[in-house]
């Protein structure tokens, strides 16, 4: 194996037993598959669609959803206390994937639930939040999502998001710019001072869904110090695809890696938040990629940042020291 793996984003949140075993089936990740396949650090995202039932998901409401979801997250941690532990600041992640612990980084996946108030992303950072994906499929206070439709994919950040974003990196929270439209991403771009990620994105030019980025994106995303992780929905590999394929993501990082270089390449598998049939149907499996990507070509050392170096290298620059303590 390459090294350690950092895998940026699965929904496996969802899938927990109410007392956060994290062995419950039929769930993509467990305990097991996740120290089989070598794994130092995931990113676990809360999900809540604040936009997919319109004037339902809003406000306080999404909120006290969202904390029912915190809940597993918490009893997850308890469940595993021997394995698993919470990464909240820079000396955490020091320790990710040591003395056989893994690491495990709280996400937003759609940053809408943080409402349209600013004081509400503290609050969300004080429960542990350290990366916030800004939009899911759906406009939100934040920005506008990715679209089929290309006036709505030039649409950027509100006023009320570009605060969002200083805010976030004023705390020590990494902005992720996956499911944004493209205006969202070339705001986030200008106004960067710190390196961001598209946790769970792959190629346009490969695969022409708008969840992709275009080859600009990518170079631009590699210039800021940034990294996107490979996601193994099928149909973000493949147009019109069922079957998730090895050879496809090789397809994808092969390119990706041309135009951003290596130092872009990162996972993001998606796990437990996408359907199909699956050749890396769990984190066990990721040796399976590495031997493919290795037989393609890619280097010991590329491999390595991809699996671990590049995100190490983003989070290590976002997150907080133990010392510091964030202003409101």
């Amino acid at each position: 194996m390459a090294s350690m793996a950092m895998d940026l984003h699965c929904d496996t949140l969802m899938k927990l037993a109410k007392n956060g075993d994290l062995e419950r089936k039929p769930a993509m990740v467990t305990l097991e598959g996740l120290q089989s396949g070598g794994v130092g650090l995931q990113c676990f995202a809360d999900f809540v669609p604040t936009g997919l039932f319109p004037g339902f998901l809003k406000g306080p409401l999404s909120r006290r959803v969202y904390r029912k979801h915190y809940r597993r997250y918490q009893k997850m941690l308890a469940f595993h206390s021997g394995t698993l532990f919470p990464v909240l600041t820079v000396e955490d992640l020091e320790r990710a994937g040591k003395d056989g612990k893994i690491g495990v980084l709280l996400t937003i996946e759609d940053g809408g639930v943080m409402g349209s108030r600013l004081e509400h992303v503290k609050d969300y950072y004080d429960m542990g939040v350290r990366l916030v994906t800004l939009t899911w499929n759906h406009a939100n206070p934040i920005g506008y999502p990715n679209s089929p439709d290309p006036e709505q994919m030039k649409k950027g950040l509100t006023d009320y998001g570009r605060e969002v974003v200083r805010q976030m990196e004023r705390l020590g929270m990494v902005v992720d710019v996956s499911h944004v439209s493209d205006g969202v991403f070339w705001d986030v771009a200008a106004m960067a001072e710190k390196p961001f990620l598209a946790s769970h994105s792959n190629s346009r030019a490969m695969c022409a869904h708008p969840r992709n980025m275009t080859d600009q994106m990518i170079r631009s995303l590699a210039d800021k110090g940034g990294v996107m992780g490979l996601n193994l929905a099928p149909d973000f590999l493949a147009e019109g695809s069922r079957v998730s394929r090895v050879e496809d993501m090789v397809r994808h990082i092969l390119h990706i890696r041309k135009v951003g270089g290596s130092d872009v390449l990162a996972l993001g598998s998606d796990f437990d938040g996408i359907s199909g049939t699956f050749e890396i149907s769990g984190p066990q499996d990721w040796p399976k990629l590495e031997q493919a990507l290795r037989a393609a070509g890619l280097t010991e050392a590329e491999l390595e940042k991809m699996w671990w170096s590049n995100s190490h290298r983003v989070l290590h620059a976002v997150l907080p020291r133990a010392v510091s303590i964030p202003q409101r």
